[in-house]
């Protein structure tokens, strides 16, 4: 079993900087504003050729009573509770720490921006907390944080994990949309728990939430990503940097989950989502959330489905599932279609049928003419590639309407089972006749 380490502390305390720099990359967002961190961020930590789980949790506020992810406290073998050295000891602190010993839980005490001696000044009253040692580190200026990890491993010296690369088994899926379109219920209803913060407030979930999850001995890595706004709507920094890295996770994730309001339908900006998701060459799966918002007398899930894709016509070969993420209605569907997608992504097609086919298809259809001459195809092949591509060797590549293109793409998924897979077909020219 993998040791599961957890960063708990009030807001502001540098917890993101912290996790940022055990893990030796910048993970979680660092800002200056109390709460910026408003979800956990679970990565894998390596020490030493050993490998834990670490959380970065959401903050304690005491207004809403929302304490640091009690779930992540309690499935947690070690916390790092974190305090504040420049500002002192906090009643939110208190509280934390009560929790913590309430469950108990074992703990390290650490006191971040101890940057000079002024700060260290205020060391002395966090001994009022009944805690005998501190680890004092500064996590901005990387200080003593060769310590903390040396305590994280001597903490488990008899349950290190070897690491081994698997990942390559793994399918790796981003859960995107606009703000408030439900992709934090719909992480939650997958997980069937509440791991990702759900609010009312569009643009909570300002960070990627990276979560592993196992269906019938079936792992899935899921990426809960901060909402894509339109870039006049990126105001703030801390937006502009969750919306880039949405769109990282797009970029590093085999399949791409876009996720559309019922009550709102495609709207321009999922058209532009989609978009990024095709031009990525991603695997995709439309889930129309909120489904328990329609009205009876309108609830036609095949008329639902037609009309989103009717208006989503760059991505008109992804699945599409109608759902209720909230009352985890049709969500576990969604499973059904990552197997499906991420098996397609990594098959071979055989050459020669693929150009049995083609060969067909080229000269059953219009094809185009240029300078006189006719469409011909001499030789396709599917090229060594992440995403699925293929070459398709011809009298002439330039003037091919966009139209044919789409239909020979369009051709080839029907014919190979390549639903919701994003494939590449380009044109090259052989020999001239």
């Amino acid at each position: 079993m993998i040791p599961l380490i957890s960063v708990v502390g009030r807001p502001n305390v540098g917890k993101s900087t912290l996790f940022n720099r055990l893990l030796g990359r910048r993970k979680s967002i660092v800002f200056s504003q109390p709460g910026s961190t408003r979800d956990l961020i679970k990565e894998e930590l390596i020490i030493d050729n050993s490998k834990f789980f670490l959380v970065d949790s959401g903050g304690f506020d005491n207004e809403k009573g929302h304490y640091p992810k009690l779930i992540t406290i309690k499935a947690s073998d070690l916390i790092i509770f974190l305090l504040d050295g420049k500002n002192g000891l906090q009643n939110e602190d208190r509280e934390i720490l009560n929790i913590i010993r309430k469950e108990k839980k074992s703990f390290v005490a650490v006191i971040n921006k101890i940057d000079d001696n002024r700060t260290k000044e205020n060391i002395n009253e966090f001994y009022k907390l009944g805690v005998k040692d501190f680890i004092e580190v500064a996590a901005e200026h990387d200080r003593n944080i060769g310590k903390l990890r040396d305590y994280i491993l001597n903490t488990f010296p008899n349950e290190k994990t070897t690491i081994s690369d698997n990942r390559s088994s793994i399918a790796r899926i981003s859960i995107v949309g606009k703000p408030n379109a439900g992709k934090s219920t719909l992480i939650n209803a997958l997980a069937q728990n509440d791991i990702a913060m759900v609010s009312e407030v569009a643009g909570t979930t300002r960070d990627t939430v990276n979560l592993n999850i196992k269906v019938k001995d079936k792992s899935y890595s899921f990426i809960d990503t901060a909402g894509l706004r339109r870039k006049s709507r990126v105001t703030e920094d801390i937006e502009y940097y969750s919306t880039s890295r949405a769109v990282s996770s797009i970029e590093s994730s085999d399949i791409v989950i876009l996720i559309i309001d019922a009550e709102q339908g495609p709207t321009k900006q999922d058209l532009k989502i989609a978009s990024l998701i095709k031009k990525n060459n991603k695997g995709i799966i439309v889930a129309i959330n909120k489904a328990d918002l329609i009205p009876k007398g309108l609830k036609d899930n095949e008329r639902i489905v037609a009309s989103a894709l009717n208006v989503l016509t760059e991505i008109n070969y992804a699945f599409v599932v109608v759902v209720s993420a909230l009352k985890s209605l049709n969500t576990n569907s969604i499973y059904k279609h990552i197997d499906s997608i991420y098996k397609s992504q990594m098959s071979k097609i055989n050459t020669n049928n693929l150009n049995k086919f083609l060969k067909s298809l080229i000269q059953k259809s219009t094809a185009p003419v240029n300078k006189g001459r006719r469409l011909k195809l001499y030789y396709a092949t599917q090229t060594k590639s992440e995403a699925i591509s293929f070459i398709l060797f011809s009298n002439f590549a330039k003037g091919i309407p966009n139209t044919y293109r789409r239909f020979i793409e369009k051709s080839i998924r029907n014919e190979f089972a390549l639903m919701g897979v994003s494939i590449k077909v380009s044109f090259r020219t052989s020999r001239t006749e």
